[in-house]
C-alpha cells in the first residue's frame, strides 16, 4: 500500500513553502475568499489534500524480526540501508535524525521449554555492535543514532553505523511479538515509560515512522496468557490449543485471524478461526484448505493482543497521527492463505496430522518454534507466512507502505519507504493548468485545518496574498524550486497560527481542460 500525504519544510518559519499533492476531484472549487462556489464555471477541478510542516525531526524505529529463521532476510535489509539514508540525506531538507532498532522478542511464558525467554528483550533499543560488526563509534551510552543540525553522536559514516546495530542474528523467540515490540519501545502500551535506555529517543514535535522486517505474523499476547504452554495435555492434536507451534498464533479456539472458507460446500463459509482437525477428501486425506478475507480476530476469543489496541495506542502518540507518522513493512503477503495438515511424529512416538498456515511466498515448510531444516536450501531462503494483523496494522495508517519479505532484494521496498518519508520534508511540484480569475489570480481556495496541543481542530479560509496586501495568513503560487517545473504554493503564515502543533492545507481549485474554452483560460 502507498498512501502519501505531501508536506514542505520547517526551515521556513513564516514564510513555509508547500506543495500540491493530488489526491482526487472535488465536485466544486472555492475562491480565495470564502468557501462558497467560484463564479467561473469551471471544466475540470481538483483538489488537494496538504501537509505543512513545523519542524524536520524525524524518528525512525526499525523492528527487525530475531527468530530462527531471518538470517538471509536481515542481510537484505542491511545492503539496502546505505541507499535508503543516502535517499534521506539528499532531501532538500536534511530531516534531523534519530533511529533505533529493535527485535521481536518479548518473550514468551510456558510450562515447557519452547527455546523462548520469559521477557525477552522487552522493547530494549540494540545499539551493540552486532554480527562482524567490531565498534559503533556511538557516543559511550548511547543507544540510537542521533545526527541534528549536523551534529552526530557516532564517528563512522552513518550507514554503517546503523549496519553494525541491526544485524541482530537468529536466537530470538519462535513466537515473535513485533507489535507489540513496538509498542513497548515506544512506552506506548499503557505499562509505564519505555525502557530506560530508550529514553529522548521519541520527540513529541517529530514525525514517526515505523519500518518492520518480519516473515511471520504478530504473535503478540498478554503476558499471562496460556497460548505457548500445554496446560496439562500432551503435545499432540488431541490438545484442545493444538501442538505448541505457529499455529497458535493464527488457528485454533484461540487464533488471532478469523477468515472465509473458499472450499464448496464447507460448513464454515462465514468467518471463523482456522481449525486445528482438518476435512476429509473423498480418499480420507486432508486437503488443502483455501480460506480468505482474513483479518485480525477481534472476536474475544483471540488469545492474542488486538491490533486495534496497537494502532490506537501508537497514533495516541502524536497530536495529529494521520499525518504524523508513516509504517513501512517488509513482510510476508496477506494472502495467499491456505492451510495444509502435515504427517508429524508426536513426542509419544505416534503420527498425527498438524495443522500448518502454508508460506504465502517463497520456499516450502519450516516455522520458527519447530523449524524442519531439510527445507532450507542454499542461498536465499526467504519465506513469508501472511502477515494478517501487520497489514492490518499498516492498513489503519493513512502513510503506509507494504512489501514483501521474499522479494530477490528490498530496493524497491526500501526505496517507497524512503520516498513515502521524503515527502513530510519535500516541497511538492503542481503542474496543472489552473483557471484565473478576473483579478488574474488562480482561481483556487485555500482552508488551513490547525491542530492544536490538546487535539483541538479549527479551520480557517485564508486570502490569496495578491488579494489582501500580503497580510498575513495568505498564500501564493510562485515558481518550484529543487527541479520543480511547476508551481510551489508559498504560505505566508500568521504568528498564531505557527503556534499550532500540526497544521495541514485543503485547496481547490478550478483547472483548465485541454481545447475546452473557458473564463480564466
Amino acid at each position: 500500500m502507498n498512501r502519501l500525504v505531501v508536506s514542505s519544510s520547517s526551515c521556513w518559519r513564516i514564510l513555509r513553502w508547500v506543495g500540491l499533492a493530488a489526491t482526487g476531484a472535488s465536485l466544486w472549487a472555492c475562491t480565495s475568499r470564502t468557501l462558497e462556489m467560484p463564479t467561473v464555471t469551471p471544466t475540470g477541478t481538483e483538489q488537494w489534500n496538504v501537509t505543512q510542516k513545523i519542524n524536520n525531526n524525524l524518528d525512525l524505529l526499525f523492528m527487525v524480526d530475531n527468530s530462527s529463521s531471518m538470517t538471509s532476510m536481515q542481510q537484505k535489509l542491511l545492503v539496502q540501508l546505505p541507499n535508503f539514508l543516502t535517499f534521506l540525506q539528499k532531501l532538500p531538507v536534511t530531516p534531523n535524525l534519530h533511529i533505533a532498532v529493535v527485535s521481536s522478542d518479548m518473550g514468551a511464558n510456558s510450562d515447557v521449554n519452547i527455546m523462548c525467554t520469559p521477557f525477552g528483550n522487552q522493547g530494549e533499543f540494540f545499539s551493540q555492535p552486532e554480527g562482524t560488526c567490531m565498534a559503533t563509534t556511538l557516543t559511550a551510552g548511547d543507544t540510537f543514532i542521533s545526527d541534528i543540525d549536523g551534529v552526530a553522536n557516532f564517528t563512522d559514516p552513518i550507514a554503517s553505523v546503523f549496519q553494525c546495530i541491526s544485524l541482530l542474528g537468529a536466537s530470538g523467540c519462535g513466537f515473535e511479538h513485533q507489535l507489540a515490540s513496538i509498542d513497548r519501545a515506544l512506552g506506548a502500551d499503557g505499562l509505564g515509560p519505555p525502557p530506560s535506555q530508550n529514553a529522548g529517543f521519541l520527540r513529541p514535535d517529530a514525525y514517526l515512522g515505523i519500518v518492520m522486517l518480519t516473515n511471520e505474523d504478530d504473535c503478540s499476547a498478554p503476558t499471562d496468557t496460556t497460548i505457548y504452554s500445554l496446560n496439562g495435555f500432551q503435545q499432540s492434536i488431541t490438545n484442545p490449543d493444538g501442538p505448541i507451534d505457529n499455529y497458535r498464533c493464527n488457528g485454533g479456539p484461540h487464533g488471532g485471524h478469523l477468515c472465509k472458507d473458499l472450499n464448496p460446500g464447507s460448513p464454515n463459509m462465514g468467518a471463523a478461526t482456522p481449525p486445528l482437525t482438518p476435512p476429509q477428501d473423498a480418499a480420507g486425506n486432508p486437503p488443502i484448505l483455501q480460506l480468505s478475507d482474513c483479518q485480525d480476530n477481534d472476536s474475544g476469543s483471540s488469545a492474542l493482543i488486538p491490533v486495534s489496541k496497537f494502532v490506537s495506542d501508537i497514533k495516541a502518540l502524536k497530536t495529529d497521527p494521520d499525518n504524523q507518522i508513516l509504517v513501512g513493512e517488509i513482510i510476508g503477503p496477506a494472502t495467499p492463505y491456505a492451510v495444509e495438515w502435515a504427517p508429524t511424529v508426536t513426542p509419544a512416538g505416534t503420527s498425527e496430522n498438524w495443522p500448518q498456515v502454508m508460506h504465502s511466498c517463497g520456499a516450502a515448510g519450516g516455522d520458527d518454534v519447530n523449524p524442519d531444516p531439510s527445507t532450507q536450501t542454499v542461498g536465499d531462503s526467504s519465506f513469508g507466512d501472511p502477515g494478517v494483523r501487520e497489514t492490518q496494522f499498516a492498513n489503519a495508517f493513512p502513510h503506509s507502505i507494504v512489501g514483501s519479505i521474499c522479494d530477490g532484494d528490498y530496493s524497491q521496498s526500501m526505496t517507497a519507504i524512503a520516498d513515502a518519508i521524503s515527502q513530510f520534508f519535500t516541497p511538492p511540484c503542481i503542474t496543472s493548468n489552473l483557471q484565473t480569475d478576473a483579478m488574474g489570480n488562480p482561481d483556487c481556495s485555500v482552508i488551513e485545518n490547525l491542530t492544536d496541543a490538546s487535539g483541538h481542530q479549527s479551520h480557517v479560509a485564508i486570502e490569496n496574498c495578491n488579494e489582501n496586501g500580503n497580510t498575513p495568513p495568505c498564500w501564493t503560487l510562485e515558481p518550484g524550486m529543487n527541479g520543480c517545473t511547476g508551481q510551489s504554493l508559498k504560505v505566508n503564515d500568521s504568528a498564531a497560527n505557527m503556534m499550532a502543533a500540526s497544521e495541514n492545507s485543503t485547496i481547490s481549485c478550478s483547472l483548465c481542460m485541454p481545447g475546452v474554452a473557458a473564463p480564466g483560460c
